[in-house]
């Protein structure tokens, strides 16, 4: 009798899911890894961490059209470029904690982004990425604790409480009194905004766009988006203040504070910046902890898309002069840069294994394709060495939607020989050019006699998922949803059960964005799953 193609509940209910959430991530050097000689001779300035670093992270799903992004391609993509720059690969929101030292829920986190021009701001879309991330952190890091500042509306930007699903604080600063605290720059000391004065770190996001001013200071990238951070206006303004602007770079306020950068280039202006229209979608966001570093790598792509418009390149000049003394503040020379390029043709958003019929069954979806071959499956006995591939599933080359895929492999001897198996993926464009994903493990040997809650499916997600629970002796099960403060957001089963395998759905479709906890009680034993939720 011919196999009936798998349904999604069916193939939850074919067997014991032990899931892996894989994105698909290049080969990158960590942090702690050695850097080129290059590198280290870099690394000896030390106002900023991890001078010379920084990774540009494209997606050509990122900018659908004129005032279009699509805001889950920018989460991966701010996902995906955040665990490149650090290293670490267990959760973005794990990544980026590991830059802000001595975190704890107490602290608080400003964020200073772009307004000037409501056509081509910061996006909200990259803010409300990064915000996403950051209240996840240490389990669950207070919204109340960010504060978004800037000069201008916050309306510009589209920007609001209700967009962000987070009760973040949105301030606008235009003025700032002298209250007691100031940055000295180009000869006076001058206030600076209340809202980094009470932050205990400071993320920097300005947009890719060049400015009026001299040629000393014509483009407006992480130095020049602090205009707006120190008094911007009256007789102690700084509007064009080259001096200035390099000084409070320099400052023990920013040094301390700034803990990394992000350069929304999503969109860009190339000529007659900051205000206009955008110019060109370069689809790119970059991430450094260096502001000389991405303000460098921001001058080479407007100068590649001015030179490709017949014009002139610019010299913002205030870049190298940063880079050398008596400044010396980051890397300008792009030779002394370590830039790690990711490129996210293939979005995957689920990757599984699942031990059924003592077959392994992979299964794996993604969300956006662009000239993709296919995938080659390989697997090792433990998840480090020795990776061969046992098969090749061709891809949907090109897609806007979401594609699944499944592929099975049946290693009988192996499955009695080890006690786990490992699978990652290989996925190849249609030029040669291949990604690995990280691994998803399958116990070949599940316990017998024991009850299990298994990881949900689809995860991450946005609206409904699936919860599987396999009782094998009948009795009572509790099975909640609590946020991770422990507050309990749902109740899913509170009564007595039936042996056997069950399905628990979920729907989100009301809580803001964020990880849960769904933790089962029964046979007097406690499990506990994490749950995903993006909006």
């Amino acid at each position: 009798m011919p196999k009936r193609p798998l349904t999604r509940r069916g193939f939850l209910k074919s067997g014991t899911a032990l899931a892996g959430l894989a994105a698909v991530a290049p080969s990158f050097p960590s942090i702690a890894e050695a850097h080129s000689a290059a590198a280290d001779e870099a690394a000896t300035l030390t106002l900023y961490p991890n001078p010379g670093r920084i990774v540009i992270v494209e997606h050509p799903g990122a900018v659908l059209g004129y005032n279009n992004v699509n805001a889950a391609v920018v989460q991966a993509m701010f996902d995906q470029g955040i665990m490149t720059f650090t290293g670490i690969t267990s959760s973005p929101a794990d990544a980026l904690a590991s830059l802000f030292p001595n975190l704890t829920t107490a602290k608080k986190i400003a964020i200073k982004p772009n307004l000037i021009n409501s056509a081509v701001p910061t996006r909200k879309e990259l803010l409300k990425a990064v915000i996403t991330r950051l209240v996840q952190m240490l389990g669950g890091f207070p919204a109340a604790n960010i504060t978004v500042y800037e000069r201008h509306a916050m309306s510009a930007g589209g920007y609001s409480q209700s967009y962000f699903g987070q009760p973040v604080n949105l301030v606008v600063d235009s003025s700032f009194p002298n209250l007691g605290y100031t940055i000295a720059c180009n000869g006076a000391n001058r206030p600076y905004s209340k809202s980094l004065h009470d932050a205990d770190y400071l993320i920097n996001m300005p947009v890719a766009k060049d400015h009026s001013c001299s040629s000393a200071l014509n483009f407006t990238f992480s130095f020049k988006n602090h205009m707006g951070t120190v008094n911007p206006g009256g007789s102690l303004g700084i509007h064009c203040d080259k001096t200035a602007v390099l000084d409070i770079m320099k400052s023990s306020v920013m040094t301390t504070k700034q803990r990394i950068v992000i350069l929304d280039a999503l969109y860009a202006i190339y000529n007659g910046g900051p205000g206009g229209s955008p110019q060109a979608s370069p689809k790119k966001i970059m991430i450094s902890q260096d502001p000389v570093t991405i303000d460098a790598q921001g001058r080479i792509l407007l100068n590649q898309l001015r030179a490709a418009n017949g014009l002139n390149t610019k010299a913002g000049s205030y870049i190298d002069e940063a880079a050398a003394a008596p400044y010396s503040i980051g890397i300008a020379n792009p030779a002394l840069m370590q830039v790690v390029n990711v490129l996210l043709p293939v979005r995957l958003s689920l990757f599984s294994a699942m031990l059924q019929d003592r077959r392994v069954l992979l299964r794996w979806a993604t969300e956006s394709e662009t000239n993709s071959a296919g995938f080659g499956i390989e697997r090792s006995v433990d998840g480090q060495n020795d990776w061969k591939q046992v098969g090749f599933v061709k891809s949907a080359g090109n897609a806007t939607q979401r594609q699944e895929y499944t592929f099975e492999d049946g290693p009988e001897r192996l499955l009695d020989e080890h006690e786990t198996l490992f699978y990652r993926l290989r996925q190849v464009d249609v030029d040669g050019k291949h990604e690995y994903s990280v691994s998803a493990s399958v116990e070949t040997r599940p316990l017998e006699g024991v009850w299990q809650l298994e990881q949900n499916y689809p995860n991450p997600f946005s609206g409904n998922t699936d919860i599987p629970v396999s009782l094998p002796h009948p009795g009572p099960l509790s099975l909640e949803v609590l946020d991770t403060k422990g507050a309990r957001i749902a109740v899913l089963c509170d009564r007595s059960m039936e042996a056997g395998r069950h399905y628990f759905t979920w729907d989100a479709s009301q809580v803001s964005a964020g990880v849960y906890i769904c933790r089962g009680m029964a046979e007097n034993r406690r499990r506990e799953i994490q749950l995903i939720v993006l909006k």
